[in-house]
């Protein structure tokens, strides 16, 4: 992927590379189908105009933590399936 933006000799990889990274966790993966930075934190990632615009907040500590618990598991168990079934069609290639 950075291969893909940094200039012929390969001077600028450095000024580049945090927003590789950026692009990369916040991208929807085909194998898990989540982000990384989903499986990671139990959220999407939000940038500075998700801060700016207006949302809710009237999530309490205690329920926002109860959800984060309920939706990391169900994310990893879909995460799991989304796995397996990536690996059952790598298998069918295989063979």
């Amino acid at each position: 992927m950075l291969s893909m933006y940094v200039d012929v000799e390969q001077r600028n990889w450095d000024t580049i590379l945090p927003f590789v990274t950026f692009a990369y966790n916040s991208a929807k993966q085909d194998t898990t189908g989540f982000s990384p930075f989903f499986l990671v934190h139990g959220r999407d990632f939000e940038t500075p105009l998700d801060v700016i615009l207006p949302h809710d907040t009237e999530n309490h500590a205690d329920n926002y933590v109860q959800q984060l618990i309920t939706r990391a598991e169900e994310t990893r168990q879909l995460a799991k399936l989304h796995i397996l079934g990536a690996q059952a069609v790598d298998n069918r290639r295989h063979d």
